[in-house]
């Protein structure tokens, strides 16, 4: 015959407490890592939306276009993509500022986050060796856009721009 002590009771059901504690941390914390969005991830979903704008240039397009280009000190540009939502139905836009809004990719920093009434905007920086290797632009509102440039820019290079090449 099994007999069961009060005692036994509790220290069972504490076990049981704290195992299904821990499986909810590590539910919670798998559903927290599903919520970032990549950078890919979010030019992916979007750069197939209808009447979204893609413009990638790289390699010889820069080339062909640098006699056209500002000079804006030392900075090398290598690659540009950009994606404009301006025509896109409100839904695709409202979608793409929620995205924007959650963004989270361990590669970039905040760099700027600016919000004023109707728009917002966020600059992230992937920065290897005191260089900015690359720079993403998000803009969220009535003309929301991503704006990914690629090359190798000093902080000095980015104040200039800033300044309109002053």
């Amino acid at each position: 015959m099994l007999v069961v002590y009060p005692i036994q009771t509790v220290l069972i059901f504490g076990m049981m407490k704290n195992k299904i504690l821990a499986l909810m941390v590590f539910a919670l914390l798998a559903a927290g890592l599903q919520a970032q969005t990549t950078l890919n991830e979010l030019y992916r979903e979007f750069a197939g939306a209808e009447n979204v704008t893609k413009v990638n240039l790289n390699g010889l397009a820069l080339m062909l276009a640098r006699p056209f280009m500002e000079d804006h000190g030392s900075g090398k540009l290598t690659s540009i993509r950009v994606l404009s939502l301006e025509e896109c139905r409100q839904e695709v836009k409202e979608r793409f500022s929620r995205a924007a809004l959650s963004f989270r990719d361990e590669e970039y920093e905040l760099f700027l986050n600016a919000n004023d009434k109707d728009e917002k905007a966020r600059i992230f920086v992937k920065i290897e060796d005191e260089v900015i290797r690359e720079m993403v632009i998000m803009t969220m509102g009535d003309d929301p856009a991503l704006v990914h440039l690629k090359g190798k820019f000093r902080p000095s290079d980015i104040d200039e721009m800033s300044n309109g090449g002053r």
